[in-house]
């Protein structure tokens, strides 16, 4: 029961700081599948000081306040809620600079929540006002919250999974791009995202009209193609000329963020199994290597890339050349699928397991 009647104003803190306490606990055991919604929600789910988790921490520290609300003292529920905002004030710069987390934004908001509930001393010769070290609470909260809603929208992929090992962006008005997905033809199914990006007015028309080539069962090489020999202007209503710039511009937002400032931009996880001859560990090729490890010639680069509009000049390569040191592999035949002989759906890479070892295949 609490202490006198004076207290009964902080059972609202009380209330947030056992909810809060009962939080924290959950996310210290709870596994990672159900907590992890955000990328700062797997940076910081191992996060220890001292050997404990902060998921600990934070169950300590709402649990000490919850004490402090039952036996009423007032004054020092104040003072360390005060801390734990300070504290998680931190927390959220820290995610600011790296990456939001969902969970963590969720004890935030008990915090201040707590720290709204809980009365200070009165005092009769100030005006009351919102303290300052809230103030940069919330923006920093705010902050952290656009970026969350920011990853949780993501980008668009003309075709292809989300976890795709290869992610490739590309502009239809792209000469490096086109050898690019010519390239990737022969690729698995769910091994390449393709992710378009749209340079000018013309790219937004031919992107919809491969969008819907793709919505017919045409492959994404065989919708460039067409929307490059053959284009037309699909006839798009307000609403959706507005809804596909706004996928657009977060795939350009991407690629920005990665720091190319060229197209085509690639992105691989994990490293593809190279059938050049050589076994998993590095081995040299064997004897009985089969002729079907052979790699198929690539198509030589034939044009630039293509710079993405709105940004400086700088470096950006397309599709490689084969290795340094070795003799040039002879150009395909007229007619010929030039797909990059790595890329099969048999990856090799490490994944993050909820007890964070890196299990390796």
């Amino acid at each position: 029961m609490l202490a006198s009647n004076r207290s009964a104003s902080i059972w609202g803190g009380f209330l947030l700081a056992a909810l809060g306490a009962a939080f924290c606990a959950w996310a210290a055991i709870a596994p990672s599948e159900s907590l992890c919604v955000s990328t700062g929600c797997s940076l910081y789910r191992n996060l220890t000081i001292l050997g404990l988790p902060l998921w600990w921490y934070g169950t300590g520290a709402f649990s000490l306040l919850a004490l402090f609300c039952i036996f009423g003292k007032q004054g020092a529920a104040r003072g360390f809620v005060w801390l734990m905002l300070a504290a998680d004030t931190a927390l959220l710069a820290l995610m600011a600079l790296t990456a939001p987390c969902a969970a963590c934004l969720v004890v935030a908001a008990l915090i201040a929540g707590a720290f709204v509930a809980i009365p200070g001393e009165p005092r009769r010769d100030r005006q009351q006002r919102i303290p300052i070290l809230l103030l940069v609470w919330g923006g920093l909260f705010f902050a952290n919250g656009a970026a969350l809603a920011t990853e949780r929208m993501g980008a668009w992929n003309l075709q292809g999974p989300e976890n795709a090992p290869v992610t490739l962006y590309f502009s239809p008005s792209c000469p490096a791009c086109r050898q690019a997905i010519a390239a990737l033809a022969g690729a698995a199914p769910d091994t390449v995202a393709y992710r378009p990006v749209a340079e000018n007015d013309d790219d937004i028309l031919a992107i919809e009209q491969m969008r819907r080539s793709v919505e017919q069962g045409s492959s994404v090489a065989d919708a460039l193609r067409k929307a490059v020999d053959a284009p037309a202007a699909p006839t798009m209503s307000l609403f959706e000329q507005a809804r596909l710039r706004w996928k657009l511009l977060r795939n350009k937002a991407r690629v920005l963020s990665t720091g190319a400032d060229r197209l085509p931009v690639m992105l691989m996880a994990g490293m593809p199994r190279l059938p050049f001859g050589h076994g998993a560990d590095g081995a040299a090729p064997t004897s009985g290597t089969t002729s079907s490890q052979a790699p198929r010639p690539t198509a030589p680069q034939q044009g630039p890339s293509s710079p993405v509009q709105g940004t400086g000049q700088g470096t950006g390569q397309g599709p490689g050349q084969g290795q340094p040191g070795k003799a040039a592999p002879a150009p395909a035949p007229t007619g010929q699928d030039t797909a990059l002989p790595f890329l099969t759906n048999d990856f090799a890479g490490c994944a993050q397991t909820p007890s964070n070892n890196a299990t390796c295949n």
